[in-house]
């Protein structure tokens, strides 16, 4: 019986090993994009928006809401991944636009890594936008200190969660946290004036 009972368990701890190594495989995984343009004919400013899809659709649907909420005041957004392919010279535009879901407590890898491919930001201004499940404070303090040490002027920085309340009141009138989450990130770039100095 003890034979049996050491099999299973070397099969269970390879099972965990192999979640877990796909796990860290897919959240430091680039995906690679193309740059899309929306409102090619915005004449407010000129947005560059990179960010890490993640496992879920969450940080892609809170991205969706800051770039919509963006062109109806007028921006012209380019939006791509973080990645390799990424464009990394911002003098042509007004505003950067960096973020990712969190993972082990700090924003997505290849966000990171972007940000640092960067070098020095000179005081270009830059939304940050981190989503998790859960805890996400660190992971949006991690990406400011990253975004200040590259000499960034942080303009916005938003840290959304699908399972902590986003907003108390309006989780209280039973408004769903994930349109919570959307909502705040609209609310937040209309905040933004075109073609911020």
């Amino acid at each position: 019986m003890t034979g049996i009972r050491r099999g299973i368990v070397a099969a269970v701890l390879l099972i965990l090993s192999g979640a877990a190594a796909w796990v860290v495989y897919r959240t430091n995984q680039q995906v690679v994009s193309g740059v899309t343009v929306v409102n090619p004919e915005g004449a407010g400013g000129k947005a560059l928006v990179v960010y890490h899809p993640g496992l879920s659709d969450f940080q892609e649907r809170v991205t969706g809401a800051f770039v919509a909420a963006l062109v109806t005041r007028g921006w012209r957004v380019e939006q791509t991944t973080a990645s390799s392919r990424a464009p990394t010279d911002l003098s042509g535009y007004d505003l950067l636009v960096v973020g990712g879901p969190t993972y082990w407590f700090t924003p997505a890898y290849s966000v990171r890594r972007y940000v640092a491919r960067l070098g020095d930001l000179r005081g270009k201004p830059t939304a940050i936008l981190i989503t998790g499940a859960g805890a996400v404070s660190r992971s949006r303090s991690v990406m400011e200190r990253q975004v200040r040490a590259a000499h960034g002027e942080i303009v916005v920085s938003l840290a959304l969660t699908t399972m902590r309340p986003n907003d108390e009141a309006a989780m209280l009138a039973g408004e769903d946290n994930r349109v919570t989450a959307e909502r705040m990130a609209g609310e937040a770039a209309r905040r933004i004036p075109p073609s911020h100095p």
